[in-house]
């Protein structure tokens, strides 16, 4: 009797580690994860550089447009773009990625540009989250001493 019971006891024991697991991988800086996100970020800088601030919309998560209006968005890309000129060029400076994939899969990126533009020249973030198997853009900053002149 009791080698039966032996069986069923280590297999109900194996059934309730394998339950309790999270299976996952873990992905930090991979070039094909900052390959992936500059396709975005690169289509977000040619909508820019368009002045097509309205066809900004499918590249934002649901955070950065819940947190941020239409409105609110045009007005400050317009007001970039009129204190800080045209975009000339940027340039990739660092990224940061972190890619988790399994049972509670996210994915978190970070790219780091250089922009020349017409008038000043620029630091900018933008910061990437995946949602629903899309990279989306969550954030979006702009540094330069042309943001502090007043006009």
């Amino acid at each position: 009797m009791k080698n039966k019971f032996l069986p069923v006891l280590f297999a109900f024991s194996l059934l309730l580690t394998l339950i309790g697991c999270n299976f996952s991988g873990t992905y930090i800086n991979r070039e094909e994860d900052k390959k992936a996100a500059e396709k975005v970020a690169d289509e977000f800088y040619t909508l820019l550089q368009k002045r097509e601030f309205q066809k900004v919309n499918p590249l934002l998560s649901t955070q950065f447009k819940d947190v941020t209006s239409a409105e609110k968005l045009n007005n400050y890309l317009s007001g970039t773009l009129n204190k800080l000129g045209e975009i000339k060029s940027k340039k990739l400076d660092h990224w940061e990625s972190k890619v988790i994939k399994g049972t509670q899969s996210s994915a978190t990126y970070v790219l780091y540009y250089l922009v020349e533009r017409t008038k000043f020249q620029s630091k900018e973030t933008v910061t990437l989250t995946a949602e629903n198997d899309q990279i989306k853009i969550q954030g979006y900053n702009v540094n330069s001493d042309g943001l502090l002149i007043a006009k």
